[in-house]
């Protein structure tokens, strides 16, 4: 990640439902996250105030001002120190979004923080995307990262946050396939490094297959004698029913950035039909109709070997 820009963006989900995940890394071991997480002190200057007793156990409700007169209900879902947190929170309308918070340690000093966002109304999406953003530069403020302030006003202008998310929202791809196989099989083609070496850009002979299909885990999918790769890491691994993961592409003209890609698998009378969803931030329809014929070509290398 560059200094202008420290975050990995990822929207997944469909048209009922999305999902906004935001992935930065913070100069602090995850034990100091972890606190600025969750005492009620250091809450109240990177995302709202505790409104009476805090969260204690699991099933806890509790009440967030977020705002002059704006307070939202949440219920403490898991809490597992230092390293996972999630509550269902209430919006304004009444939705039940749900809020995972991830940390990663990567060194002592260093901790990887994730936030997912799931169950969005879509026109929620571009709001909460934009409200995570301006939290998470707050709470390097509060971590005492340099040139951040806890007012989390990276580029002065929320309106610049918010449109990063439109953008991403803008053109998503969808590309359906139904295969002549039952569901666990095709999953299973997914679901390790193994499985994925039989049939991803099969026709080359020179690619190298990574992948840790777990939250969390990585994946990174190479062929270095065409001088392509694709990488990143798994959001969602829901076995027989979705994956999301994000997705940075590699070629000779550099990386993209900001790119997910979520993949559900539904049981139908011929086998399975996979349909892969694939949102980035793109300006026109030329990486989405390269995608495109990406897609179909790599889903028919599925169903040749799944079938």
């Amino acid at each position: 990640m560059n200094t202008a820009d420290p975050f990995i963006r990822a929207l997944t989900g469909d048209e009922s439902e999305q999902t906004v995940s935001l992935v930065r890394s913070y100069p602090a071991a995850a034990a100091e996250v972890w606190n600025a997480l969750t005492t009620p002190e250091r809450i109240a200057r990177w995302y709202g105030t505790i409104v009476g007793s805090p969260p204690r156990v699991v099933g806890d409700e509790f009440e967030v001002e977020i705002g002059e007169g704006m307070v939202r209900k949440a219920l403490l879902e898991s809490c597992a120190a230092p390293s996972r947190l999630s509550y269902t929170w209430w919006s304004g309308d009444g939705d039940p979004g749900l809020v995972t918070i991830r940390l990663d340690a990567i060194a002592d000093d260093e901790t990887r923080l994730t936030v997912q966002h799931d169950r969005l109304r879509p026109h929620r999406m571009t709001q909460y995307g934009g409200g995570w953003e301006q939290n998470l530069v707050a709470l390097a403020g509060v971590l005492g990262a340099a040139g951040e302030s806890e007012a989390g006003d990276d580029d002065g202008d929320g309106d610049v946050r918010v449109g990063r998310w439109e953008l991403l929202g803008g053109r998503p791809l969808d590309v359906r396939l139904a295969i002549d196989a039952p569901v666990e099989r095709v999953w299973r083609a997914w679901s390790s490094a193994d499985a994925l070496s039989s049939w991803w850009w099969a026709h080359w002979g020179d690619v190298a297959v990574e992948a840790d299909v777990r939250v969390g885990g990585a994946y990174r999918i190479e062929a270095p004698g065409h001088g392509v790769a694709v990488a990143g890491e798994y959001l969602v691994v829901e076995p027989e029913r979705r994956l999301a993961f994000t997705w940075t592409w590699t070629d000779d003209e550099g990386q993209t950035r900001d790119e997910a890609v979520e993949v559900r698998f539904t049981a139908a009378d011929a086998g399975t039909v996979v349909s892969v969803r694939h949102t980035g931030p793109w300006e026109d329809d030329a990486p989405v109709e390269a995608y495109r014929q990406g897609w179909e070509f790599v889903l028919a290398q599925l169903a040749s070997s799944a079938t």
